[in-house]
């Protein structure tokens, strides 16, 4: 299949996949629940307009982000659905979120007065979220008091009270989930507390991916996941829950193939040399794509169902990798760095494992530079091009 792009390098999205993903937890939740969707970093490394267009066409009903320039890019690109913005917004920058219809996360008394001003200020109204800090230890009201004081704060009539949520620290530790639920338990009783004084939200959320997996009574009115529309699951332990499918594969192809001595070194530092006489492939692909430099000398990449495995140091652009055994290589044969186990591709799970890093890490860390391709049916959707586009 001919992508049309510079680089033989490329990450291929498949939007079917990610709607397979999107029916299996739509399924498991119930059908009164809402789905918010998190496509914050760039819905972590698969792109986040094309993937957020194809969730809003599915029937999602909320798209998360960290940061405004997100939330902004995907109303830009013409998605019209509610989006939320997780991370602490800069004051100044409220009135740019209120224009764009973009939920606030409010986490703090200064940004309940600021958004309280902004609105009585432009006369339009602005939805927001206030996070409550159940153990987590990054943002929110710490307290049942601070919790009023923030929403006492917001007397405006343009402040629309959406809703109210916390994040678990740690869901998928089914080994001890005590913490998780003294977290809900907390998150509840500030609920119940705003209430007896006279403050209701439209959507309580605690749920994201782990907890959605493992405690449906948490569900509420509404779920967060992000990973598990990718085709990945928060820990791989919980793969048993739910049947997911990667919808991102990574690959590329040789700029050059040579034979090489027995006794030759490979690579910076000199890290590789052949054992025998060898066929070695350079691929235009490195650590300034997003390739994790420790997997040097100890990972691989698949080729006609064969392990191409990497020899010498990953370089910046390039690395190269042993193809003697693959039967009649050639630059026209596709590398694939990323895809689904099941096909025979490389696990990131156990990439991550070996980089001492994480699955999530990974695939936000995939480079702009990789141009990406959406097929849907078999035929592209959509191409960019981050450094053409």
């Amino acid at each position: 299949m001919q992508f049309g792009s510079y680089r033989h390098t490329k990450a291929e999205i498949d939007l079917d996949k990610l709607s397979y993903n999107y029916k299996q937890v739509r399924e498991f939740i119930s059908p009164s629940t809402k789905f918010m969707g998190v496509v914050k970093a760039d819905a972590y490394g698969h792109g986040a307009v094309e993937v957020g267009k194809h969730l809003e066409s599915q029937g999602i009903d909320f798209l998360a982000v960290a940061v405004l320039d997100e939330a902004v890019e995907l109303r830009e690109a013409g998605v019209s659905c509610p989006i939320l913005l997780f991370s602490p917004i800069e004051p100044e920058t409220i009135p740019v979120a209120i224009e764009k219809d973009i939920a606030i996360t409010v986490f703090s008394e200064e940004i309940a007065e600021a958004v309280n001003t902004y609105a009585n200020k432009l006369k339009k109204t602005v939805s927001i979220h206030l996070k409550i800090d159940s153990g987590m230890g990054r943002i929110g009201a710490r307290s049942k008091e601070e919790a009023l004081r923030m929403a006492q704060l917001m007397t405006s009539d343009f402040i629309h009270f959406e809703g109210i949520y916390t994040h678990f620290a740690e869901a998928e530790n089914t080994e001890s989930p005590d913490y998780t639920h003294q977290q809900y338990a907390f998150f509840v009783s500030i609920i119940d507390f705003l209430k007896n004084n006279h403050f209701t939200f439209e959507l309580h959320h605690c749920a994201n991916t782990a907890a959605t997996l493992l405690y449906p009574d948490y569900h509420m009115d509404m779920i967060r996941t992000g990973i598990s529309l990718f085709g990945y699951h928060p820990d791989k332990t919980l793969e048993d829950k739910i049947d997911l499918k990667p919808i991102m594969k990574i690959s590329t192809q040789a700029a050059a193939i040579k034979e090489v001595n027995q006794g030759e070194t490979i690579g910076y530092g000199r890290t590789y040399a052949t054992y025998q006489g060898e066929k070695i492939a350079t691929l235009t692909i490195g650590y300034a794509d997003g390739i994790p430099r420790e997997l040097s000398n100890r990972w691989f990449l698949t080729s006609k169902g064969e392990k191409a495995k990497i020899v010498g140091r990953i370089c910046m652009d390039q690395m190269m990798v042993e193809v003697t055994h693959i039967p009649d290589f050639t630059k026209d044969d596709e590398l694939v760095f990323i895809g689904d186990p099941k096909a025979g591709y490389p696990s990131i799970y156990t990439m991550a494992d070996m980089t001492d890093s994480f699955h999530y890490e990974i695939l936000c860390g995939i480079g702009k530079r990789i141009p990406r391709v959406y097929v849907k049916r078999g035929e592209v959707e959509a191409k960019h091009n981050a450094l053409l586009d």
